[in-house]
């Protein structure tokens, strides 16, 4: 995307269901419950939406049974990456007069289904990315603990440090009703007694599947002025890849493709980091917030750990840092939950959690695979206040 045209396009309409455990709603009813309350917001019908893409693990969603008629309807799947990816193919088909306006639609009940004994496979954990599951490296959170490990060899982060990952985002969590941890503050003492599930990491460093819908309505700055919703720029959008990093034998050391992901995004917007206010960061596990605020630059390597424990994360702190409380404590829509708190933010609707003042927000994601494990899928999206 071309700098000249930062900004020109945005979210003019966001709709967010129930989200938490069990709920016992299926997929496609969270779907369409996520586009009536999105085209609400946005003042618009479903006629005014012609294009549509489907991002939800339900691979081909029943367009019907959300009564929409778009001129296009896609599926993509990269995992938590794809919310991201999401908004840029909305922003190409509409660059490319494919759509005025294009739905970006998920809705999921993996929790639903573990309970009640359905088939197929259980959340998103993805058991298994090619042949190191032969070997015993079985899903998301042993490849994350690699990460975690090699950190902890490299720089000397503790098992403290993932905690007070917990801790802090648990505290955004606490004080935001409709989240898994509203109103259930924790201590570190409690983040060090929780069960172990794979070292080095503890029951309390893992996020959770939960259930629910997202909705957003994409279309151009022009468009959205004669709408009554508040319209949210895009003002950047970068993609990067961590099989560049296996290939070099780094893919351990890096948590994902930033870098270039960050060049294209924070290039088109004409930022650096020293403007961003807020971060919304996609949080599987504890160690992700801490090499991710490291890549972006937000601290040197090594420091992510102890920027959080200091308390720099926080409100008050340096960069307020997954202010809904993530993926870990707020709830896991599968890379949505980091944009819906960016978007919140920059509308000045982030309630006890709001950033004072937030007029930039990085938001980041990650996911799919190439093959094998932690050859992740990686993108990175930069918004502005709402306009």
């Amino acid at each position: 995307m071309p700098a000249a045209i930062s900004g020109a396009f945005g979210v003019v309409g966001l709709g967010v269901t129930e989200q938490g455990r069990g709920l016992g709603v299926a997929p496609r009813e969270l779907q369409r419950r996520a586009v009536e309350a999105a085209l609400a917001d946005a003042g618009l019908t479903r006629d005014d939406v012609d294009g549509y893409i489907g991002t939800s693990a339900q691979m081909f969603d029943d367009i019907r049974y959300l009564g929409l008629r778009p001129r296009f309807a896609w599926t993509m799947q990269a995992g938590g990456a794809t919310a991201i990816l999401a908004v840029l193919n909305a922003v190409g088909a509409i660059l490319t007069g494919q759509a005025r306006t294009v739905a970006c639609v998920y809705g999921a009940a993996p929790s639903s289904a573990a309970r009640s004994g359905a088939g197929g496979v259980r959340g998103y954990g993805a058991f298994r990315y090619g042949y190191p599951s032969m070997y015993g490296l079985i899903g998301a959170a042993a490849t994350h603990a690699l990460h975690a490990r090699r950190h902890m060899h490299r720089y000397g982060t503790t098992s403290e440090h993932l905690g007070a990952v917990a801790v802090a985002q648990r505290a955004h969590a606490a004080l935001r009703p409709g989240t898994l941890g509203h109103g259930r503050p924790i201590t570190l003492a409690e983040h060090q007694a929780s069960p172990p599930v794979v070292d080095p990491f503890r029951l309390l460093d893992c996020c959770r599947d939960t259930d629910g819908g997202v909705a957003l309505l994409v279309t151009t700055a022009d468009r959205a002025r004669d709408l009554p919703g508040a319209f949210v720029p895009v003002l950047g959008l970068g993609t990067g890849h961590n099989i560049r990093n296996w290939w070099s034998g780094e893919a351990f050391d890096l948590h994902d493709d930033i870098a270039s992901a960050k060049e294209t995004a924070f290039g088109q917007a004409g930022i650096g980091v020293a403007d961003v206010d807020v971060a919304a960061l996609y949080d599987p596990f504890t160690i992700s917030p801490i090499m991710q605020l490291e890549a972006y630059g937000f601290c040197a390597p090594g420091e992510g750990g102890p920027m959080h424990a200091a308390g720099e994360t926080g409100l008050g702190g340096r960069i307020p840092t997954n202010t809904g409380g993530g993926q870990l404590s707020g709830y896991y829509a599968t890379g949505f939950t980091a944009v819906v708190e960016g978007l919140l933010q920059m509308r000045g609707a982030g309630g006890a959690t709001q950033v004072a003042g937030a007029e930039v927000a990085l938001v980041s994601g990650h996911g799919g695979n190439g093959g094998v494990q932690n050859t992740w899928s990686q993108a990175t999206m930069v918004l502005g206040a709402a306009r």
